[in-house]
């Protein structure tokens, strides 16, 4: 039999440089993946330094030159100035008792001297000038500024009575004819027609006139008693309120700029403040036809009552009601000044403010005096130190 062959491993058998090679080059491969994943692997330790933030940069700004305005932005509406209450004092016709509004004030009317505002049971209540109330019934041989009052304003319409403050019969005669004018009679006590009489209820004196019905807050049908409406003069205004903390920063006669609801501007300034600037509200008539008693100022003591007028009234006058925008100017430099953002100043332990100026290398410190406040920047002074527009001033870190 022939004997069979020996199995040949394969080339590189027959070739031992072959194998030589080949280890030597797995060697170098493994080698270098071990290498690789060595500068992939990193301790903890390494993992959290490499992780680090680096280095924290200044936040810096350049320093301006320019003016400087501080404001206070207030809503206003705009309205009718010096409004006051239209209230009865006291009886009509000299009867006691309850008594009903037989004709109303007609509410954007004007009222003028001797005018009838209303009727009450029938009878008239004129509207004269005057400051004492109307707090009796004034008859013959009557004596007092009320009486005096009385015969001035008949006087200012024409007719002739003395102004002695004493009620005689010329007085008497005055007033007979102020009521025939206006389609009355007057009052008389009993049955003799030289005794006139004018009800305490029939005459309601006002400061000044001629005046306009803003409001009426008791309608025809209404008892008699308390306020009915409001009048006010025919300049218009624009109240408003702020709280109290910014109103601080104002004073009467400052100037305003008043935004109008159509976008447009008109100057204006600040007339009066707190008290002086205070509107009393009409009173809104009960379910029953009467007014409701005086309510308290809902304002409280945390916001206080602005007036600001126009230079030019009529400006505001087809604006009647409606809400204005009011700027107010507390504070300004006068010119271009040196400024940096509120930010940039660091004060000491000592109370001095200073801020810190970019330089090569670093920065340096300079101290500041401290002026307006506005707009976000404040106006600064070098003090012992050199400050120009454009230089850089620190405002932070990042």
């Amino acid at each position: 039999m022939t004997e069979a062959k020996a199995d040949m491993p394969g080339p590189f058998a027959a070739n031992p440089k072959r194998v030589v090679l080949l280890i030597a080059a797995v060697a170098v491969v493994t080698g270098a993946g071990g290498w690789l994943v060595g500068t992939r692997v990193q301790s903890p330790a390494d993992a959290a330094a490499s992780h680090q933030p680096p280095p924290a940069s200044l936040v810096t700004v350049p320093v301006e030159r320019r003016t400087l305005k501080s404001t206070v932005v207030a809503q206003g509406t705009v309205a009718y100035g010096t409004p006051t209450p239209l209230q009865l004092t006291g009886t009509v016709g000299g009867v006691e008792g309850t008594q009903l509004i037989t004709k109303a004030p007609v509410a954007g009317s004007t009222i003028k001297q001797g005018d009838v505002a209303l009727e009450v049971s029938g009878r008239p209540v004129f509207v004269l000038t005057g400051v004492v109330p109307m707090y009796r019934k004034l008859g013959l041989e009557a004596k007092g500024d009320d009486v005096k009052q009385l015969q001035k304003a008949l006087r200012g319409l024409g007719y002739s009575s003395p102004t002695s403050g004493t009620f005689d019969a010329a007085t008497a005669a005055a007033v007979k004819r102020l009521y025939t004018k206006a389609g009355y009679e007057a009052q008389l006590e009993g049955d003799d027609p030289a005794k006139v009489v004018v009800p305490s209820g029939e005459i309601l004196f006002l400061p000044k006139l001629p005046l306009r019905i803003d409001t009426v807050t008791a309608l025809a049908g209404a008892a008699a008693t308390g306020q009915i409406g409001m009048v006010t003069d025919s300049t218009v205004v624009v109240q408003a309120t702020l709280p109290t903390a910014d109103a601080q920063l104002l004073h009467a006669g400052l100037p305003a700029v008043l935004q109008l609801p159509n976008g447009t501007q008109t100057p204006g300034k600040l007339d009066a403040l707190g008290k002086e600037a205070a509107v009393q509200a009409p009173q809104a008539p009960s379910p029953s036809g009467s007014a409701k008693p005086d309510s308290p100022d809902d304002s409280g003591p945390a916001a206080t009552p602005l007036r600001f007028t126009a230079t030019d009234p009529q400006a505001l006058a087809a604006f009647s009601g409606q809400a204005v925008k009011i700027t107010v100017e507390v504070g300004t430099t006068g010119g271009d000044v040196l400024t940096v953002p509120v930010s940039a100043v660091v004060t000491n332990a000592d109370g001095r403010a200073r801020v810190r100026v970019e330089q090569p290398g670093g920065t340096r410190d300079v101290f500041v005096k401290l002026g307006l406040t506005a707009m976000g920047a404040v106006h600064v002074t070098p003090e012992g130190g050199e400050l120009n527009a454009g230089d850089r001033v620190v405002v932070g870190t990042s």
